[in-house]
């Protein structure tokens, strides 16, 4: 090999190396984003700042490519909100937004206008 072809690969090797340093780290997923990422659900309990943290920083294509978005949302949302993570309310009864008593009065109301109103056509008719 010549003198000037050394130089050369050796300014290739020193390039080549210099580019390899400077180049940027993949950033490392925040705790949330990764247990989501690995396990296409959030496996331990975050707390709210750790969520809106993961959510403001979670990289793009975890963002496109995954639910994890949507999953840390979630649990964002029953964090902070009372309701459960699947989606439910926070209520164990049924899923009326009505009370109970409040549901049997409006039941005996419109009973008792049925009532009157069979009344009222059988008087109307005879």
């Amino acid at each position: 090999m010549t003198r000037r072809s050394s130089a050369v690969i050796a300014a290739v090797a020193v390039l080549a190396v210099s580019l390899l340093a400077a180049a940027p780290a993949p950033a490392a997923l925040s705790g949330a984003v990764a247990d989501c990422n690995t396990h296409t659900r959030l496996t331990q309990t975050y707390t709210a700042a750790e969520l809106r943290t993961a959510l403001n920083t979670m990289p793009a294509d975890v963002k496109e490519y995954t639910d994890c978005y949507d999953v840390i949302q979630r649990a964002l949302l029953a964090d902070i909100g009372g309701i459960k993570a699947d989606g439910s309310g926070s209520s164990d009864g049924g899923s009326s937004f009505l009370p109970t008593p409040l549901l049997i009065v409006l039941g005996v109301l419109v009973v008792g206008a049925g009532v009157f109103a069979v009344i009222a056509y059988r008087r109307r008719s005879s």
